[in-house]
Parts: structure tokens; sequence; C-alpha cells
């Protein structure tokens, strides 16, 4: 029995041709086998691709890590009350950040030196929103979590009580640390130093459950009117100048409005959309317990210190699946249309990773170990 199989790419579809000059029916069955044990060795292979939107999907991050983040966004620069390195985005320092050019820092003997000041943007964490609990896209397999229950982007109908549901993952990643990019600098000498995992939503029972999340933020009793819903126009607005204020701290700009603190968002916006908020309600959430440094200011030349409240910012973002932003990141509460966030999501797509973008300062050159 002569048997011809061929390999077609398009499409990732496989087809199978036999030519048995005996009988017809054996080698109908024989190719039938062959064929069977082909797909039970590459399954994935013969698996069409509108299927692979609900499937927990396998992004190999570190493959197009050089051409997938805008590294670009770093610049400017500030060092020693200058700064180094033209931005064709303008200048992007935040309002907080500390504009001093010298500073002091004590090292481990408590012995101050006396350094620059340096601020500069930089990638900090990754941070992955999925509707299947314990995938991770960005580990590429099911985490052993609890299962909360299949998360959900609504279901259409677009009125109050249509609400989606995300999980999220947030993973340490110190990319400058990682890559030895600016190490000389003395910043994140005491921060982390790989890709860790700090925060699974499976493991939080604020993230779904309504009501114990209201007893956690229990302020969201007193932002539970109009007027204070109303105020969040201003910070949607600033949002349209690539802005955002630290004042309406209960504000997400054009994204909506930041409480309650758990996995629910209305699926009135589209996928990029909420899945922006959710990712600012993480970073919020994490802040309020004490979890994640503030990284920008006077306080934070000599180490990250530690506010119940996020300053919003100091943070920006690009999201880097499905479809990475390669040209810049974008600022908090920015409108998804300034990003093309909505054509970054292809329709059989529910599952995005954001790199979550920080703004650091530190003193350059003290306060180095011995």
């Amino acid at each position: 029995m002569k048997q011809l199989f061929k390999k077609h790419h398009t499409h990732e579809f496989y087809s199978l041709r036999c030519r048995e000059p005996g009988t017809q029916a054996a080698a109908t069955a024989s190719c039938l086998a062959f064929l069977m044990l082909f797909a039970a060795n590459d399954a994935s292979a013969l698996e069409p691709d509108y299927l692979k939107g609900y499937a927990c999907p396998r992004v190999d991050i570190f493959h197009d890590i050089l051409e997938s983040v805008p590294y670009n966004a770093m610049l400017p620069i500030y060092v020693g009350g200058t700064t180094m390195g033209s931005s064709e985005h303008g200048d992007r320092i935040p309002d907080k950040a500390s504009r001093k050019s010298v500073c002091s820092c004590s090292h481990d003997l408590g012995i101050p030196e006396t350094g620059l000041v340096v601020g500069m943007w930089e990638v900090a964490y990754i941070l992955e929103l999925t509707r299947e609990p314990g995938c991770s896209p960005v580990l590429g397999t099911v985490l052993p979590l609890p299962d909360r229950g299949i998360g959900s982007s609504g279901s259409g109908e677009l009125d109050s009580s249509d609400l989606s549901l995300y999980h999220a993952h947030l993973y340490s990643f110190p990319l400058n640390t990682m890559l030895n990019l600016f190490t000389d600098f003395n910043c994140g000498r005491y921060d982390y130093m790989d890709m860790d995992l700090l925060y699974a939503s499976e493991l939080d029972r604020s993230w779904y459950d309504e009501s114990f999340a209201l007893i956690t933020t229990p302020e969201l009793k007193t932002m539970a009117n109009a007027k204070t819903v109303a105020s969040c126009s201003a910070d949607a607005t600033l949002s349209f100048k690539g802005k955002t204020s630290d004042e309406l701290f209960y504000c997400a700009g054009s994204w909506g409005f930041l409480y309650p603190l758990n996995g629910y968002v209305n699926s009135g916006g589209s996928v990029a959309e909420n899945t922006s908020l959710l990712a600012v309600r993480v970073m919020n959430l994490l802040h309020r317990r004490g979890l994640l440094p503030v990284t920008f200011g006077d306080e934070a030349l000599c180490g990250g210190v530690h506010f119940n409240e996020m300053s919003k910012s100091m943070y920006r973002f690009s999201m880097l699946y499905p479809v990475p932003e390669r040209s810049d990141n974008h600022a908090l509460g920015a409108p998804v249309q300034f990003w093309e966030g909505d054509a970054r999501v292809p329709p059989s797509y529910h599952d995005v990773i954001y790199l979550v973008w920080r703004y650091r300062n530190c003193c350059l050159g003290a306060g180095m170990e011995l």
C-alpha cells in the first residue's frame, strides 16, 4: 500500500490522501488509523482557530520581548536636574516625581552618602486577566488554584445587571534588571530581581465576593452617590491629554469608576476597556494592603515606601497580548481609541496581558552596599 501524507500549513489544517491499488476499504481504514494516531500526538495542530479563544492560551512572552516592548517609552531619563534622551511623546515625568538634583542616602553601616537624583519609566510587572480560573497564559499552563468558576465577558444585554468577571494574576517583571540595563543606577536594589507570581485573585475572596469586598473597602459607602461618580468626568477629561488626577483616587479616567475593588465590571465596555479597569483595581488593591511600594517622589529616593493609597500617575500600561503595543505605552485611564485597544483584542480572544510601567526615582551613587 502506498500512502502519501501531506501537511498543509495554511490555516493549520492537515489532509491525508491514500492510494491503494488493491482494496479501497482497507486503504481507507489504514489511513484513518494513521490520522487518529497523528492527532493524538499533535492535537493542538488540528484545533480550529475559533477554539483557541476558549482554551487557556500559551504565550511565549520571551520570544519577542525585544520587539514587543516599547523601550522608547522609558525616555526621557531625569538625571541630576536635567533630562537625557528626547521623547517624541513629550515630557511624561509625573508631577509628584522628585525634581531635586542631588540626594543623600545611608549605606548598610548608616553612613550617609551623596548622589544624583535619577528618574525614569521602567517595566515592573506583568498582569494577566483571564476568564478560566487558574489559567496562566504567561506561564503557558493552568495553575493549581481553587476553582472559583469560569469568568465571563457578559451576556451582551448591555444593561446595569450585565456584569463581566475576570481572574487576575500579577507577576513581578523587572525587565531592566533581567536584561542588565541601568543596573549602575542603584535602582531596585531592594526590589525583585526576576519574574515571580505576586498575586492570584482565585486566592482572594474579596475579588469574587462583592459583600466581602464591601467590608474590606468601607469607604465605598461614602462614594456611592451621584456627585462622587459625576466628579470622575474631570479625570476622564484629563485622560484625553494623557494625564490623571491623584486627588480623584476613586476614578480611572475614561475606563470608569474604580470602586468596588473586585473582579466584576459592567460589560457595556469592550474587553480592552474592562480589563484595563480591572488592572487598575488590582494595583490599587495591593497598594491598600501594603504589598506594593511607591517608587517616586522625594520620599522614595533611597528605596520604595508604602502607603495605603495608590498614586495613579506613577503607572502606565502597554498591552502585550493578544496584539502588543510596540511603539508606545499609554496613561492610566487613556481612551481605548487612543491606543487602539479594541483592535488589539480580536473577537475570538478574551484573555489579555498587560505590561505595567511605573516611574522610579532613586539616588545614583548613594547608599551602595559594601
